[in-house]
Parts: C-alpha cells; structure tokens; sequence
C-alpha cells in the first residue's frame, strides 16, 4: 500500500533549510511507498519566494497564511480540515518543538498515530515500523504504528540542507486562517497567587506533612496556623493526596522558605524537603519518629503527636499574646 504524504514546514523558523533536510532523510526511507508528496508551508506576512527543495519533489504546495493573532489551535484546526479533504496517509512534521507538538496533537484529532524524534522508518504491509532513540539516547527502539494518518517528527541530526528553489516552480494554492474560529479560547490573566508571596515573606510558617494522616487534619492545622499568625505550608504528599493546595509545597517541587522560625509538623524530611525550609532561622520539628531524618536539622526535636503538641503550643502563644496586651493596657 502507498501513502499519500504530506510535509509541513513553518517559513518562521531560520533553521528551515535544517529541517527540510532532516525530513528529506526520512522521505527516502520509503521511496517506493509514497503515492505522492504536498509540502503545506506556513508563513506569516510576507508570502514565500524561495523555498527548500523537497525529495521526493511535492506535486503540490499549499501555501498557509498565518494571521497576527494566530494560536496554536489555530495550527489544528487547518490541518485538520486540510487533512479530511486531501485523505492524508503520512504526515511529517519538524525536529522541534512546534513540530513535536503538532504531531502528537493532530494524529489524536484525526485519530491517527504519532511517533516523535523518528530517525528512520520503512512500510510493512499495512503497517508502518519507525525506528526512534529511548532511554537517553541510549538505546534505539523499533515500534510498530498500525493506524492512519501515520504524524511524525523527525529526530534532530546533521543533515544536508537543500538548496532553496522558487515557489513558481510548483502547482501552489495560498489557503488563509481567516475562517478558523477559535471563539472557544478565552484569553486570561496570571495573577501572582497571594499565597506564594505570604509564605516566601513570612517570618513565622507552620509546615504539615503526611503524618497528618487525613484531609480533615490538614484542615484544622491550617486554620490553628492562621490562629496563631503563621503561613501554612505542606509536603508534596500532602499536596499530591490533595489534602490542600497546590502552591502550598515546600521544598525543591514548590517554594524555598526562610523564615525566623519553621515548625515542621509530622514532615519525614526527605533532602528534597529539607531544601525548602534549611534556611529558616530557627526549625521546631514535631514527630512520632525518633529517627526521622528532619531532626537532623532541627533546632528542636518533639517526638511526640503533633496535634498534642500544637494544640498546647497555641495556648501558650495566645495565653502570651493575652498577657502582653493586658501589660500594655495597664501601662497605658
């Protein structure tokens, strides 16, 4: 069985002399088994006069204007559309991460097969075997794709560029983006999470981990945390059990703290934790486990529960907040 191919170029990228040739690589592993080859070529502006030669040569070029405002569904959406009115078999799509991304994202679209950094490949009855690197290029793994459209990227490797050959010189159709309508997608704003910035400036924070044992637990300690006037931060169990939120994780994964003074409430303290909270001035570490590795770098070991253990802290420090404002009050 022969393909029908497509090659998709993107005139906005300066290494697409680069890219054409490592493309070219892959289209003469399989001479024999191409029926024939479009080139699509995107380009924003100023249209195309030259353009990468092409082996096998395209009988066909389809030049796609890109507007300002173009999004990447915008990419989708085109190719889809072309792709049902052609009746693609292969697609070929760019060693980088634009062309990575198409191909994953359009062979599901087209409900096809995707293969990414595909250095060389080669028809085999109805199916189509590539052959890619894994396991940090350490390996090359030969995988099987049994359903069309076939969407690869190539693997980046020195390559010969082609020369560049005039537009003119092929059957061109200029096809614009006017009529995609992506209403859809809503624009947004990132606003900076008041969150992040409170436990970053804080001097005094109250850090849960696993030990709590339950969402409800993590709950109450956080709302003893904002009792007592502390930023409330938690272990990435905690946040991966979604026991609260996400922009609440210390350590390497999420923020490095340095408070005056961090209490670590049933927190194990792997290396990757102890990161985030090294720098605080003075570490009150609370655990059932004497040999918790987070006593290592504590000022103060509690090995106990730390809801017996907090509980009674937050009476004491309310107990002296009460008696520090009645010393004023009586001095006033």
């Amino acid at each position: 069985m022969t393909m029908k191919t497509v090659v998709v170029l993107n005139t906005q990228n300066p290494l697409l002399q680069n890219q054409a040739g490592e493309i070219n690589r892959i289209l003469n592993d399989l001479t024999g088994a191409i029926t024939s080859v479009e080139l699509w070529l995107f380009y924003q502006e100023r249209k195309p006069e030259l353009i990468p030669k092409i082996s096998p040569p395209p009988s066909h070029l389809k030049l796609i204007s890109l507007n300002k405002q173009h999004s990447f569904e915008s990419y989708l959406q085109i190719l889809a559309l072309l792709s049902h009115q052609n009746s693609i078999d292969l697609m070929v799509f760019t060693s980088d991460s634009l062309g990575a991304e198409l191909a994953t994202r359009i062979s599901f679209r087209l409900k096809g097969s995707a293969c990414l950094q595909v250095e060389s490949c080669k028809k085999n009855l109805e199916k189509l075997e590539v052959l890619k690197p894994v396991y940090g290029n350490n390996l090359t793994g030969k995988f099987s794709l049994d359903h069309p459209p076939y969407c690869l990227s190539v693997a980046k490797f020195p390559a010969h560029s082609p020369e560049m050959t005039p537009v003119n010189d092929l059957n061109t159709e200029l096809v614009t983006m006017d009529q995609m309508d992506c209403d859809w997608i809503e624009e947004f704003e990132i606003i900076p999470d008041a969150t992040v910035s409170g436990l970053i400036e804080s001097d005094f924070v109250l850090v849960v981990g696993q030990g709590a044992k339950t969402k409800e637990t993590v709950s109450e300690l956080h709302q003893l945390a904002n009792r007592l006037g502390a930023e409330f931060g938690a272990s990435r169990p905690v946040v991966m059990n979604a026991w609260t939120d996400m922009n609440r994780i210390i350590g390497v994964s999420g923020l490095i703290i340095s408070p005056r003074l961090s209490i670590i409430a049933g927190v194990s303290g792997s290396s990757v934790f102890k990161v985030g909270i090294e720098n605080s001035d003075f570490i009150i570490a609370i655990n059932t486990d004497r040999k918790a590795p987070i006593f290592q770098i504590a000022d103060v070991g509690v090995i106990s529960d730390m809801k017996v253990v907090l509980t009674e802290l937050e009476k004491v420090i309310l107990n002296d907040k009460k008696e520090s404002n009645s010393q004023i009050g009586s001095e006033g």
